[in-house]
Parts: structure tokens; sequence; C-alpha cells
């Protein structure tokens, strides 16, 4: 009898942790891009919710304009001394342009100053991010430091110095006046990429990608520790407000000056 009532234990117990599973799940899933209100709080409450959401980001959308415009009046002549040697020490294009993925998985064309030799395509660095994303332990390892090489082999002379300083990111400026991107936010990440995300992922994608974010001061090499990067991602998503945006830029200034495990 008391193997039986044993068994009955564990029964349960399983059946709870499996509900609650499938429930995370669930619920993880449902918040992709949807803030999903309590019914109590009729119809009013709703629309009080909708009316302080929108004037939040209308101001996020002023603070956008307003700080980028500035940027990018200011740092012109830096654009163009950037441009000068990128083209005086390499061969090719200025700007690297990429197709990246944005708010609610909208696509745009993403710009930077290039920092990498020109070569023909390949799916090489498709196939490390595949590694990251979903090898554990020494093989993970492994991916890492073929990801280091890779970069080590491709990158110029002049970009080491552009990504360390992420004077490189600089064009995405007018990205964020044109609306795709936010100076604070998650990175962007290239299609190919997106497409392999796990499913909780995908919930970075529900606010815009930023110039710079809450993971990118607390992760300068974000490949090290893909997952713990997409964690931070999701804590911005959870706890995004104008204070915190602030409060982003204002220790990115110090953070990109020290260039710290700057790569």
């Amino acid at each position: 009898m008391s193997g039986l009532k044993n068994l009955r234990k564990r029964v349960v117990v399983s059946s709870i942790i499996q509900k609650w599973h499938r429930s995370l799940e669930q619920n993880i899933q449902d918040s992709f891009c949807d803030i999903r209100l309590h019914e109590e709080n009729g119809s009013f409450g709703k629309l009080a919710f909708w009316m302080l959401m929108t004037l939040r980001y209308g101001i996020k959308r002023m603070i956008d304009i307003l700080f980028s415009f500035l940027l990018v009046t200011i740092a012109l002549p830096l654009f163009v001394g950037i441009a000068a040697a990128i083209k005086w020490t390499s061969e090719g294009p200025v700007f690297f342009r990429q197709e990246r993925v944005g708010h609610r998985g909208r696509l745009f064309r993403i710009f930077k100053f290039r920092t990498m030799i020109v070569e023909k395509p390949n799916d090489q660095h498709r196939k490390i991010i595949q590694g990251l994303i979903n090898e554990e332990g020494a093989e993970k390892e492994d991916v890492l430091a073929g990801y280091l090489e890779y970069l080590d082999k491709r990158i110029t002379k002049i970009g080491h110095f552009l990504r360390a300083s992420s004077l490189d990111e600089l064009p995405q400026l007018f990205n964020v006046l044109l609306g795709n991107m936010s100076l604070v936010g998650p990175r962007p990440h290239p299609v190919y990429e997106v497409e392999e995300y796990k499913a909780w992922y995908k919930r970075r994608l529900c606010v815009k990608p930023g110039l710079t974010g809450w993971s990118k001061l607390n992760l300068r090499l974000t490949p090290k520790n893909y997952e713990e990067a997409i964690l931070y991602d999701l804590w911005y998503v959870d706890h995004w407000n104008i204070g915190l945006d602030l409060r982003i830029l204002f220790l990115t200034v110090p953070f990109v000056l020290s260039m710290k495990d700057a790569r």
C-alpha cells in the first residue's frame, strides 16, 4: 500500500510540474508582442492603458529624433573622416548594409561603417550562429573560438578601432531617424539569425531594436553567452520606461569610451 501511495504522489507531482511547464511556455508564447489586459479592468481601464502607452512611445520617439538629429549634426566631420580612412585602408564600399529584423518582425536595411574585408557571400556566419544557439558545453566553446577566429581574419586595420569604439554603429543614427530603430533597445539581428530563434527569444522583437541597450552594457561580446544576452533583452522588454532609456543612454557614454571587452 505504501508503494502505491508513493507512486500516486509521484504521478501527482509529475502532473503538476508538467502543467506548470506548459503554462510557462504558453505564457511566453502568448506574450510575444501582445500585452494582455485583465478583463476586470474593463473598457475604461484598457483605454487608459493604451493612452498611457501611446504617450510613452510618443515621448520615446521624440527623444530618438531629437538626440539622433543632434548627434548626426555634431558628428558630420567624424563621418567624413571615418569614410576617408575606410577608403584609404581597404578596398570596398564605405558602408555595410544588411537586412535585419526589427519591431514585430518587420524587415529593414541597417547601415554601418564597413569594418571587414569584402568577400563573396558565404554561410559561415550562419553556421556559427546556429552553433551558438544550439550547442552546449565544450561544443559551444569551440563555436565561440571559431567565431573569434572568423572575426580576426576579416576585420580591417581601421575596423578594429571602429568596432572597439563602437564608431562603426554611427550610421545607424539614420535608421533611428527613419524610425526603423530606437536609440535604446535590443540589437537587431540578421534574418537568418532570427530564423534560428528558440520560441522564447522572439519576445525581444516586441520593441524596436536599438543603437545601444541593456544587454550591450552588460555583455559587450554577446556570443560569449548568447542566451544570457537574450535574457538581458527580455528584462528590458519587461521593464522598459523612459527613465530606464535615459539611464542606459548616459551609461553608454563612459562604457564606450572605456572600450570595455571591445572586439
